[in-house]
């Protein structure tokens, strides 16, 4: 089965251009909100913006707009499950940095009330944050000695395993706390398990 990958544009600060160029073709892309707005000003071609429309004072674009009504969850929660209604499952968000603190907050609510299956970047302006569940599985990556990473639990986490880096952790139970806060990579490839709800922050 082919994943289906959208790009989602929030209604925060504009990402730099380094993090644009890094990510290539930025298609297709929805805009979640105000959002939508922004990354048209930057002459990105959005496909659709969605959410309560409450940041959208004019859409002189004609980009088609989606009324997400229900106000028990955010924006960007309703626009991530309306499009995985549609068959989408990987996400790469932009915009997530700045903005009150309640919108930048429930970013991270976001990450832990969506589907476990689902996968999940932000890019923020000197950092991405990559999801981990106990349904993605064991997640690996490579990273250069010394450069800085960080683990929080989004949920309640039985047997985290962090291996590979300065600091290991094994089979340790982690909630939201500072514990995995300032790991660094030793150039190795480092894998991370749990089975809740990780965020992942890899410093740039």
């Amino acid at each position: 089965m082919i994943e289906m990958r959208a790009f989602l544009w929030c209604n925060g600060e504009l990402p730099s251009q380094e993090i644009i160029d890094n990510l290539g073709e930025i298609s297709p892309l929805f805009g979640v909100d105000g959002g939508g707005n922004k990354a048209n000003s930057l002459g990105f071609d959005v496909k659709e913006i969605l959410g309560d429309l409450d940041s959208i004072h004019d859409n002189d674009s004609q980009t088609k707009t989606t009324l997400l009504e229900n106000q028990n969850f955010s924006d960007l929660t309703k626009t991530i499950n309306e499009l995985v209604k549609r068959g989408f499952s990987e996400f790469d968000i932009l915009g997530v940095d700045g903005g009150d603190t309640g919108h930048m907050l429930g970013v991270w609510g976001s990450l832990a009330e969506l589907p476990e299956d689902l996968v999940i970047r932000l890019y923020h302006q000197n950092s991405t944050t990559h999801r981990i569940t106990s349904k993605s599985g064991s997640f690996k990556f490579e990273i250069g000695e010394n450069r800085v990473f960080s683990v929080f639990a989004l949920s309640k986490c039985q047997n985290l395993c962090i291996k590979g880096a300065e600091w290991e952790i094994f089979n340790e139970e982690l909630e939201l706390s500072t514990k995995g806060l300032h790991n660094r990579g030793l150039g190795n490839p480092i894998t991370i398990s749990g089975d809740g709800i990780l965020a992942l922050i890899i410093e740039n």
